[in-house]
């Protein structure tokens, strides 16, 4: 009995041993193994300097602690030669979609892109980094590489595959710019069942949006057959409301939202519609869900006048926006996108020039389908609208439009500080409205290079000059002058200054404009959503509304 006994002990003690000593083992590996271990694919890929390419990941983190975009926590990459040499060691940053769980293995995909200035063969060395504390590669994090083969962009090659329509300026610069404005449209393409849904604001957005739509159109539709904008334009009319209003934004699922403190999603409709009438008038008479196009048009119009007009002042009203902005002085998140009690209603001169705009827009659209009264009315309203706006937003002695006027008893306080703001975005869209006389422009190109000079302004690009004070609007987006729409530098904004001037005659102006915002983008190899003004790039890479604006300018010019 307790030599059994004494067995059993032994075969105990021996199996207690033996995990022991595995555990070790595993324990052993464990602290060998890397905190973070990275996985990417495809293992090669070729595409032109600034494509689009969409790499899969699969991000294993080890450690106790879940790393967050938030945080400061980047994707970047390091770019060696074919044999191996060190090329370039800190390069581009792109936003990491999800969180990298602790103690869990998180698989996304990124879309990135490689501006590297000399096409060829490279080894692409992926890495986290932890921004301006540390790369994952200095503390034995493991990360992953594949093969690049990168064609350039300047190139007959891609001339002839993707630029069908080019505009020969005689500056190297500007004819360059075509390649890369070229570029930004595909990489925003959104397809859906193989066929192109729409195009993705940026890189950050994936959803197709009304006013970006409206903004790049007239220079997208060079490149692309006129039914796939038919396509984009049919789903904001299949989603109209039975009023008449318009939504801002359609996913592919089918989801769809709308941004109540800005006023301009039915005139940007009626505006990009102009854009195929123009090249499709038939268009206008198809059927959405028993209601023609034409008609469709004007129901948006029509909603604007019925539930954003005030009929004391004959203005369109919207949030209190910095410009032509869509986060109001409300609240300090997603809730000062939407009207409220909080909510400070404004006449703008950007949401009175867009309506001023559509209207004009739509009366040239319905001649030759509307009676003579029915034209007469909306004639008489974009009349109406145009005296009000000059009457009263235009600053005789500035030599501009006041960014808005406010019906409030607070009306004297905002009135003092915004007579000193240019608000650019604002002011482009007073001139392609015709609100502005040829001498008024003048005085207006003056007050900019004044402003511009004061500030030491390396564009015409920035939205406010100045931008409102420190703390104006509670959303972090806009809390500190010189950020996103406040007074931020939004190539959307200057190249709608230099479609204003070309329109207009102001060819010189027009061009020397053209060629600053130009020369940037081609030292960023890129358009970003904005850049603050020490120039970091910030918000949305490939800006699809900026390229559309851009690109139309130069049709304009050239």
């Amino acid at each position: 009995m307790l030599q059994n006994i004494g067995r059993i002990v032994k075969e105990v003690y021996m199996m207690i041993k033996r995990y022991i000593f595995l555990l070790l083992i595993l324990f052993t590996f464990r602290l060998t193994g890397a905190d973070i271990e990275m996985k990417c694919s495809p293992m090669e890929v070729t595409a032109f300097q600034g494509e689009k390419v969409v790499v899969t990941f699969e991000v294993t983190n080890n450690t106790p602690t879940s790393f967050r975009p938030e945080h400061g926590y980047f994707l970047s990459y390091h770019v060696y030669s074919k044999k191996g040499q060190l090329v370039s060691f800190d390069n581009r940053r792109f936003v990491i979609p999800r969180v990298l769980r602790r103690k869990k293995t998180t698989e996304f995909k990124c879309p990135l892109y490689f501006e590297i200035k000399q096409a060829g063969d490279y080894k692409i060395e992926f890495d986290v980094v932890k921004e301006g504390v540390f790369w994952g590669s200095q503390k034995k994090w493991q990360t992953c590489k594949i093969k690049l083969h990168l064609k350039p962009l300047f190139s007959a090659e891609y001339k002839k595959k993707y630029l069908k329509s080019f505009v020969n300026t005689g500056t190297a610069e500007i004819d360059k710019e075509q390649y890369l404005l070229r570029t930004i449209l595909k990489n925003n393409e959104i397809y859906k069942d193989n066929k192109i849904f729409g195009f993705s604001p940026g890189s950050t957005y994936p959803a197709v949006w009304i006013r970006d739509t409206a903004t790049f159109i007239s220079y997208a539709k060079h490149h692309y057959p006129l039914p796939v904008f038919e396509g984009i334009l049919e789903l904001f009319l299949k989603n109209q409301g039975k009023d008449g209003d318009i939504v801002d934004w359609i996913d592919v699922s089918g989801k769809t939202d709308k941004n109540t403190v800005e006023t301009d999603q039915e005139s940007s409709l009626v505006i990009a519609a102009f854009e195929i009438a123009k090249e499709n008038p038939a268009w206008l008479l198809k059927p959405i869900a028993g209601i023609k196009v034409y008609r469709r048009l004007e129901m948006a119009l029509d909603w604007v006048w019925q539930n954003k007009r005030s009929p004391k002042h004959d203005l369109v009203f919207s949030g209190f926006t910095a410009d032509w902005g869509d986060v109001e002085n409300s609240y300090p998140d997603k809730r000062a996108r939407k009207l409220s009690d909080r909510s400070t209603p404004v006449f703008s001169i950007y949401t009175q020039a867009k309506y001023i705009q559509a209207m004009a827009k739509l009366i040239k659209v319905s001649k030759n389908l509307k009676g003579p009264e029915k034209l007469l009315q909306w004639q008489k309203r974009l009349n109406t609208v145009k005296q009000q706006a000059k009457k009263l937003l235009y600053l005789k002695d500035k030599g501009y439009f006041i960014a808005h006027i406010v019906p409030s008893k607070e009306k004297e306080r905002y009135f003092e500080m915004e007579k000193e703001m240019l608000a650019v975005g604002g002011n482009a869209e007073a001139i392609i409205a015709g609100l502005m006389s040829r001498e008024e422009i003048k005085k207006f190109i003056d007050v900019l290079e004044m402003k511009r000079s004061e500030y030491k302004l390396r564009t015409v690009s920035f939205t406010l000059i100045p931008p409102y004070p420190e703390g104006f609007f509670p959303h972090h987006l806009l809390t500190h002058p010189w950020n996103y729409q406040n007074g931020g530098e939004w190539d959307w904004i200057g190249g709608r200054v230099v479609q204003a001037l070309f329109m207009k005659g102001f060819k010189n102006e027009a061009r020397t404009y053209l060629l600053e915002i130009v020369k940037k983008n081609l030292a960023n190899f890129g358009i970003f959503e904005w850049e603050d003004r020490m120039g970091t790039g910030r918000g949305a890479l490939f800006y699809t509304g900026a390229a559309g604006v851009i690109g139309e300018a130069i049709l304009l010019g050239y």
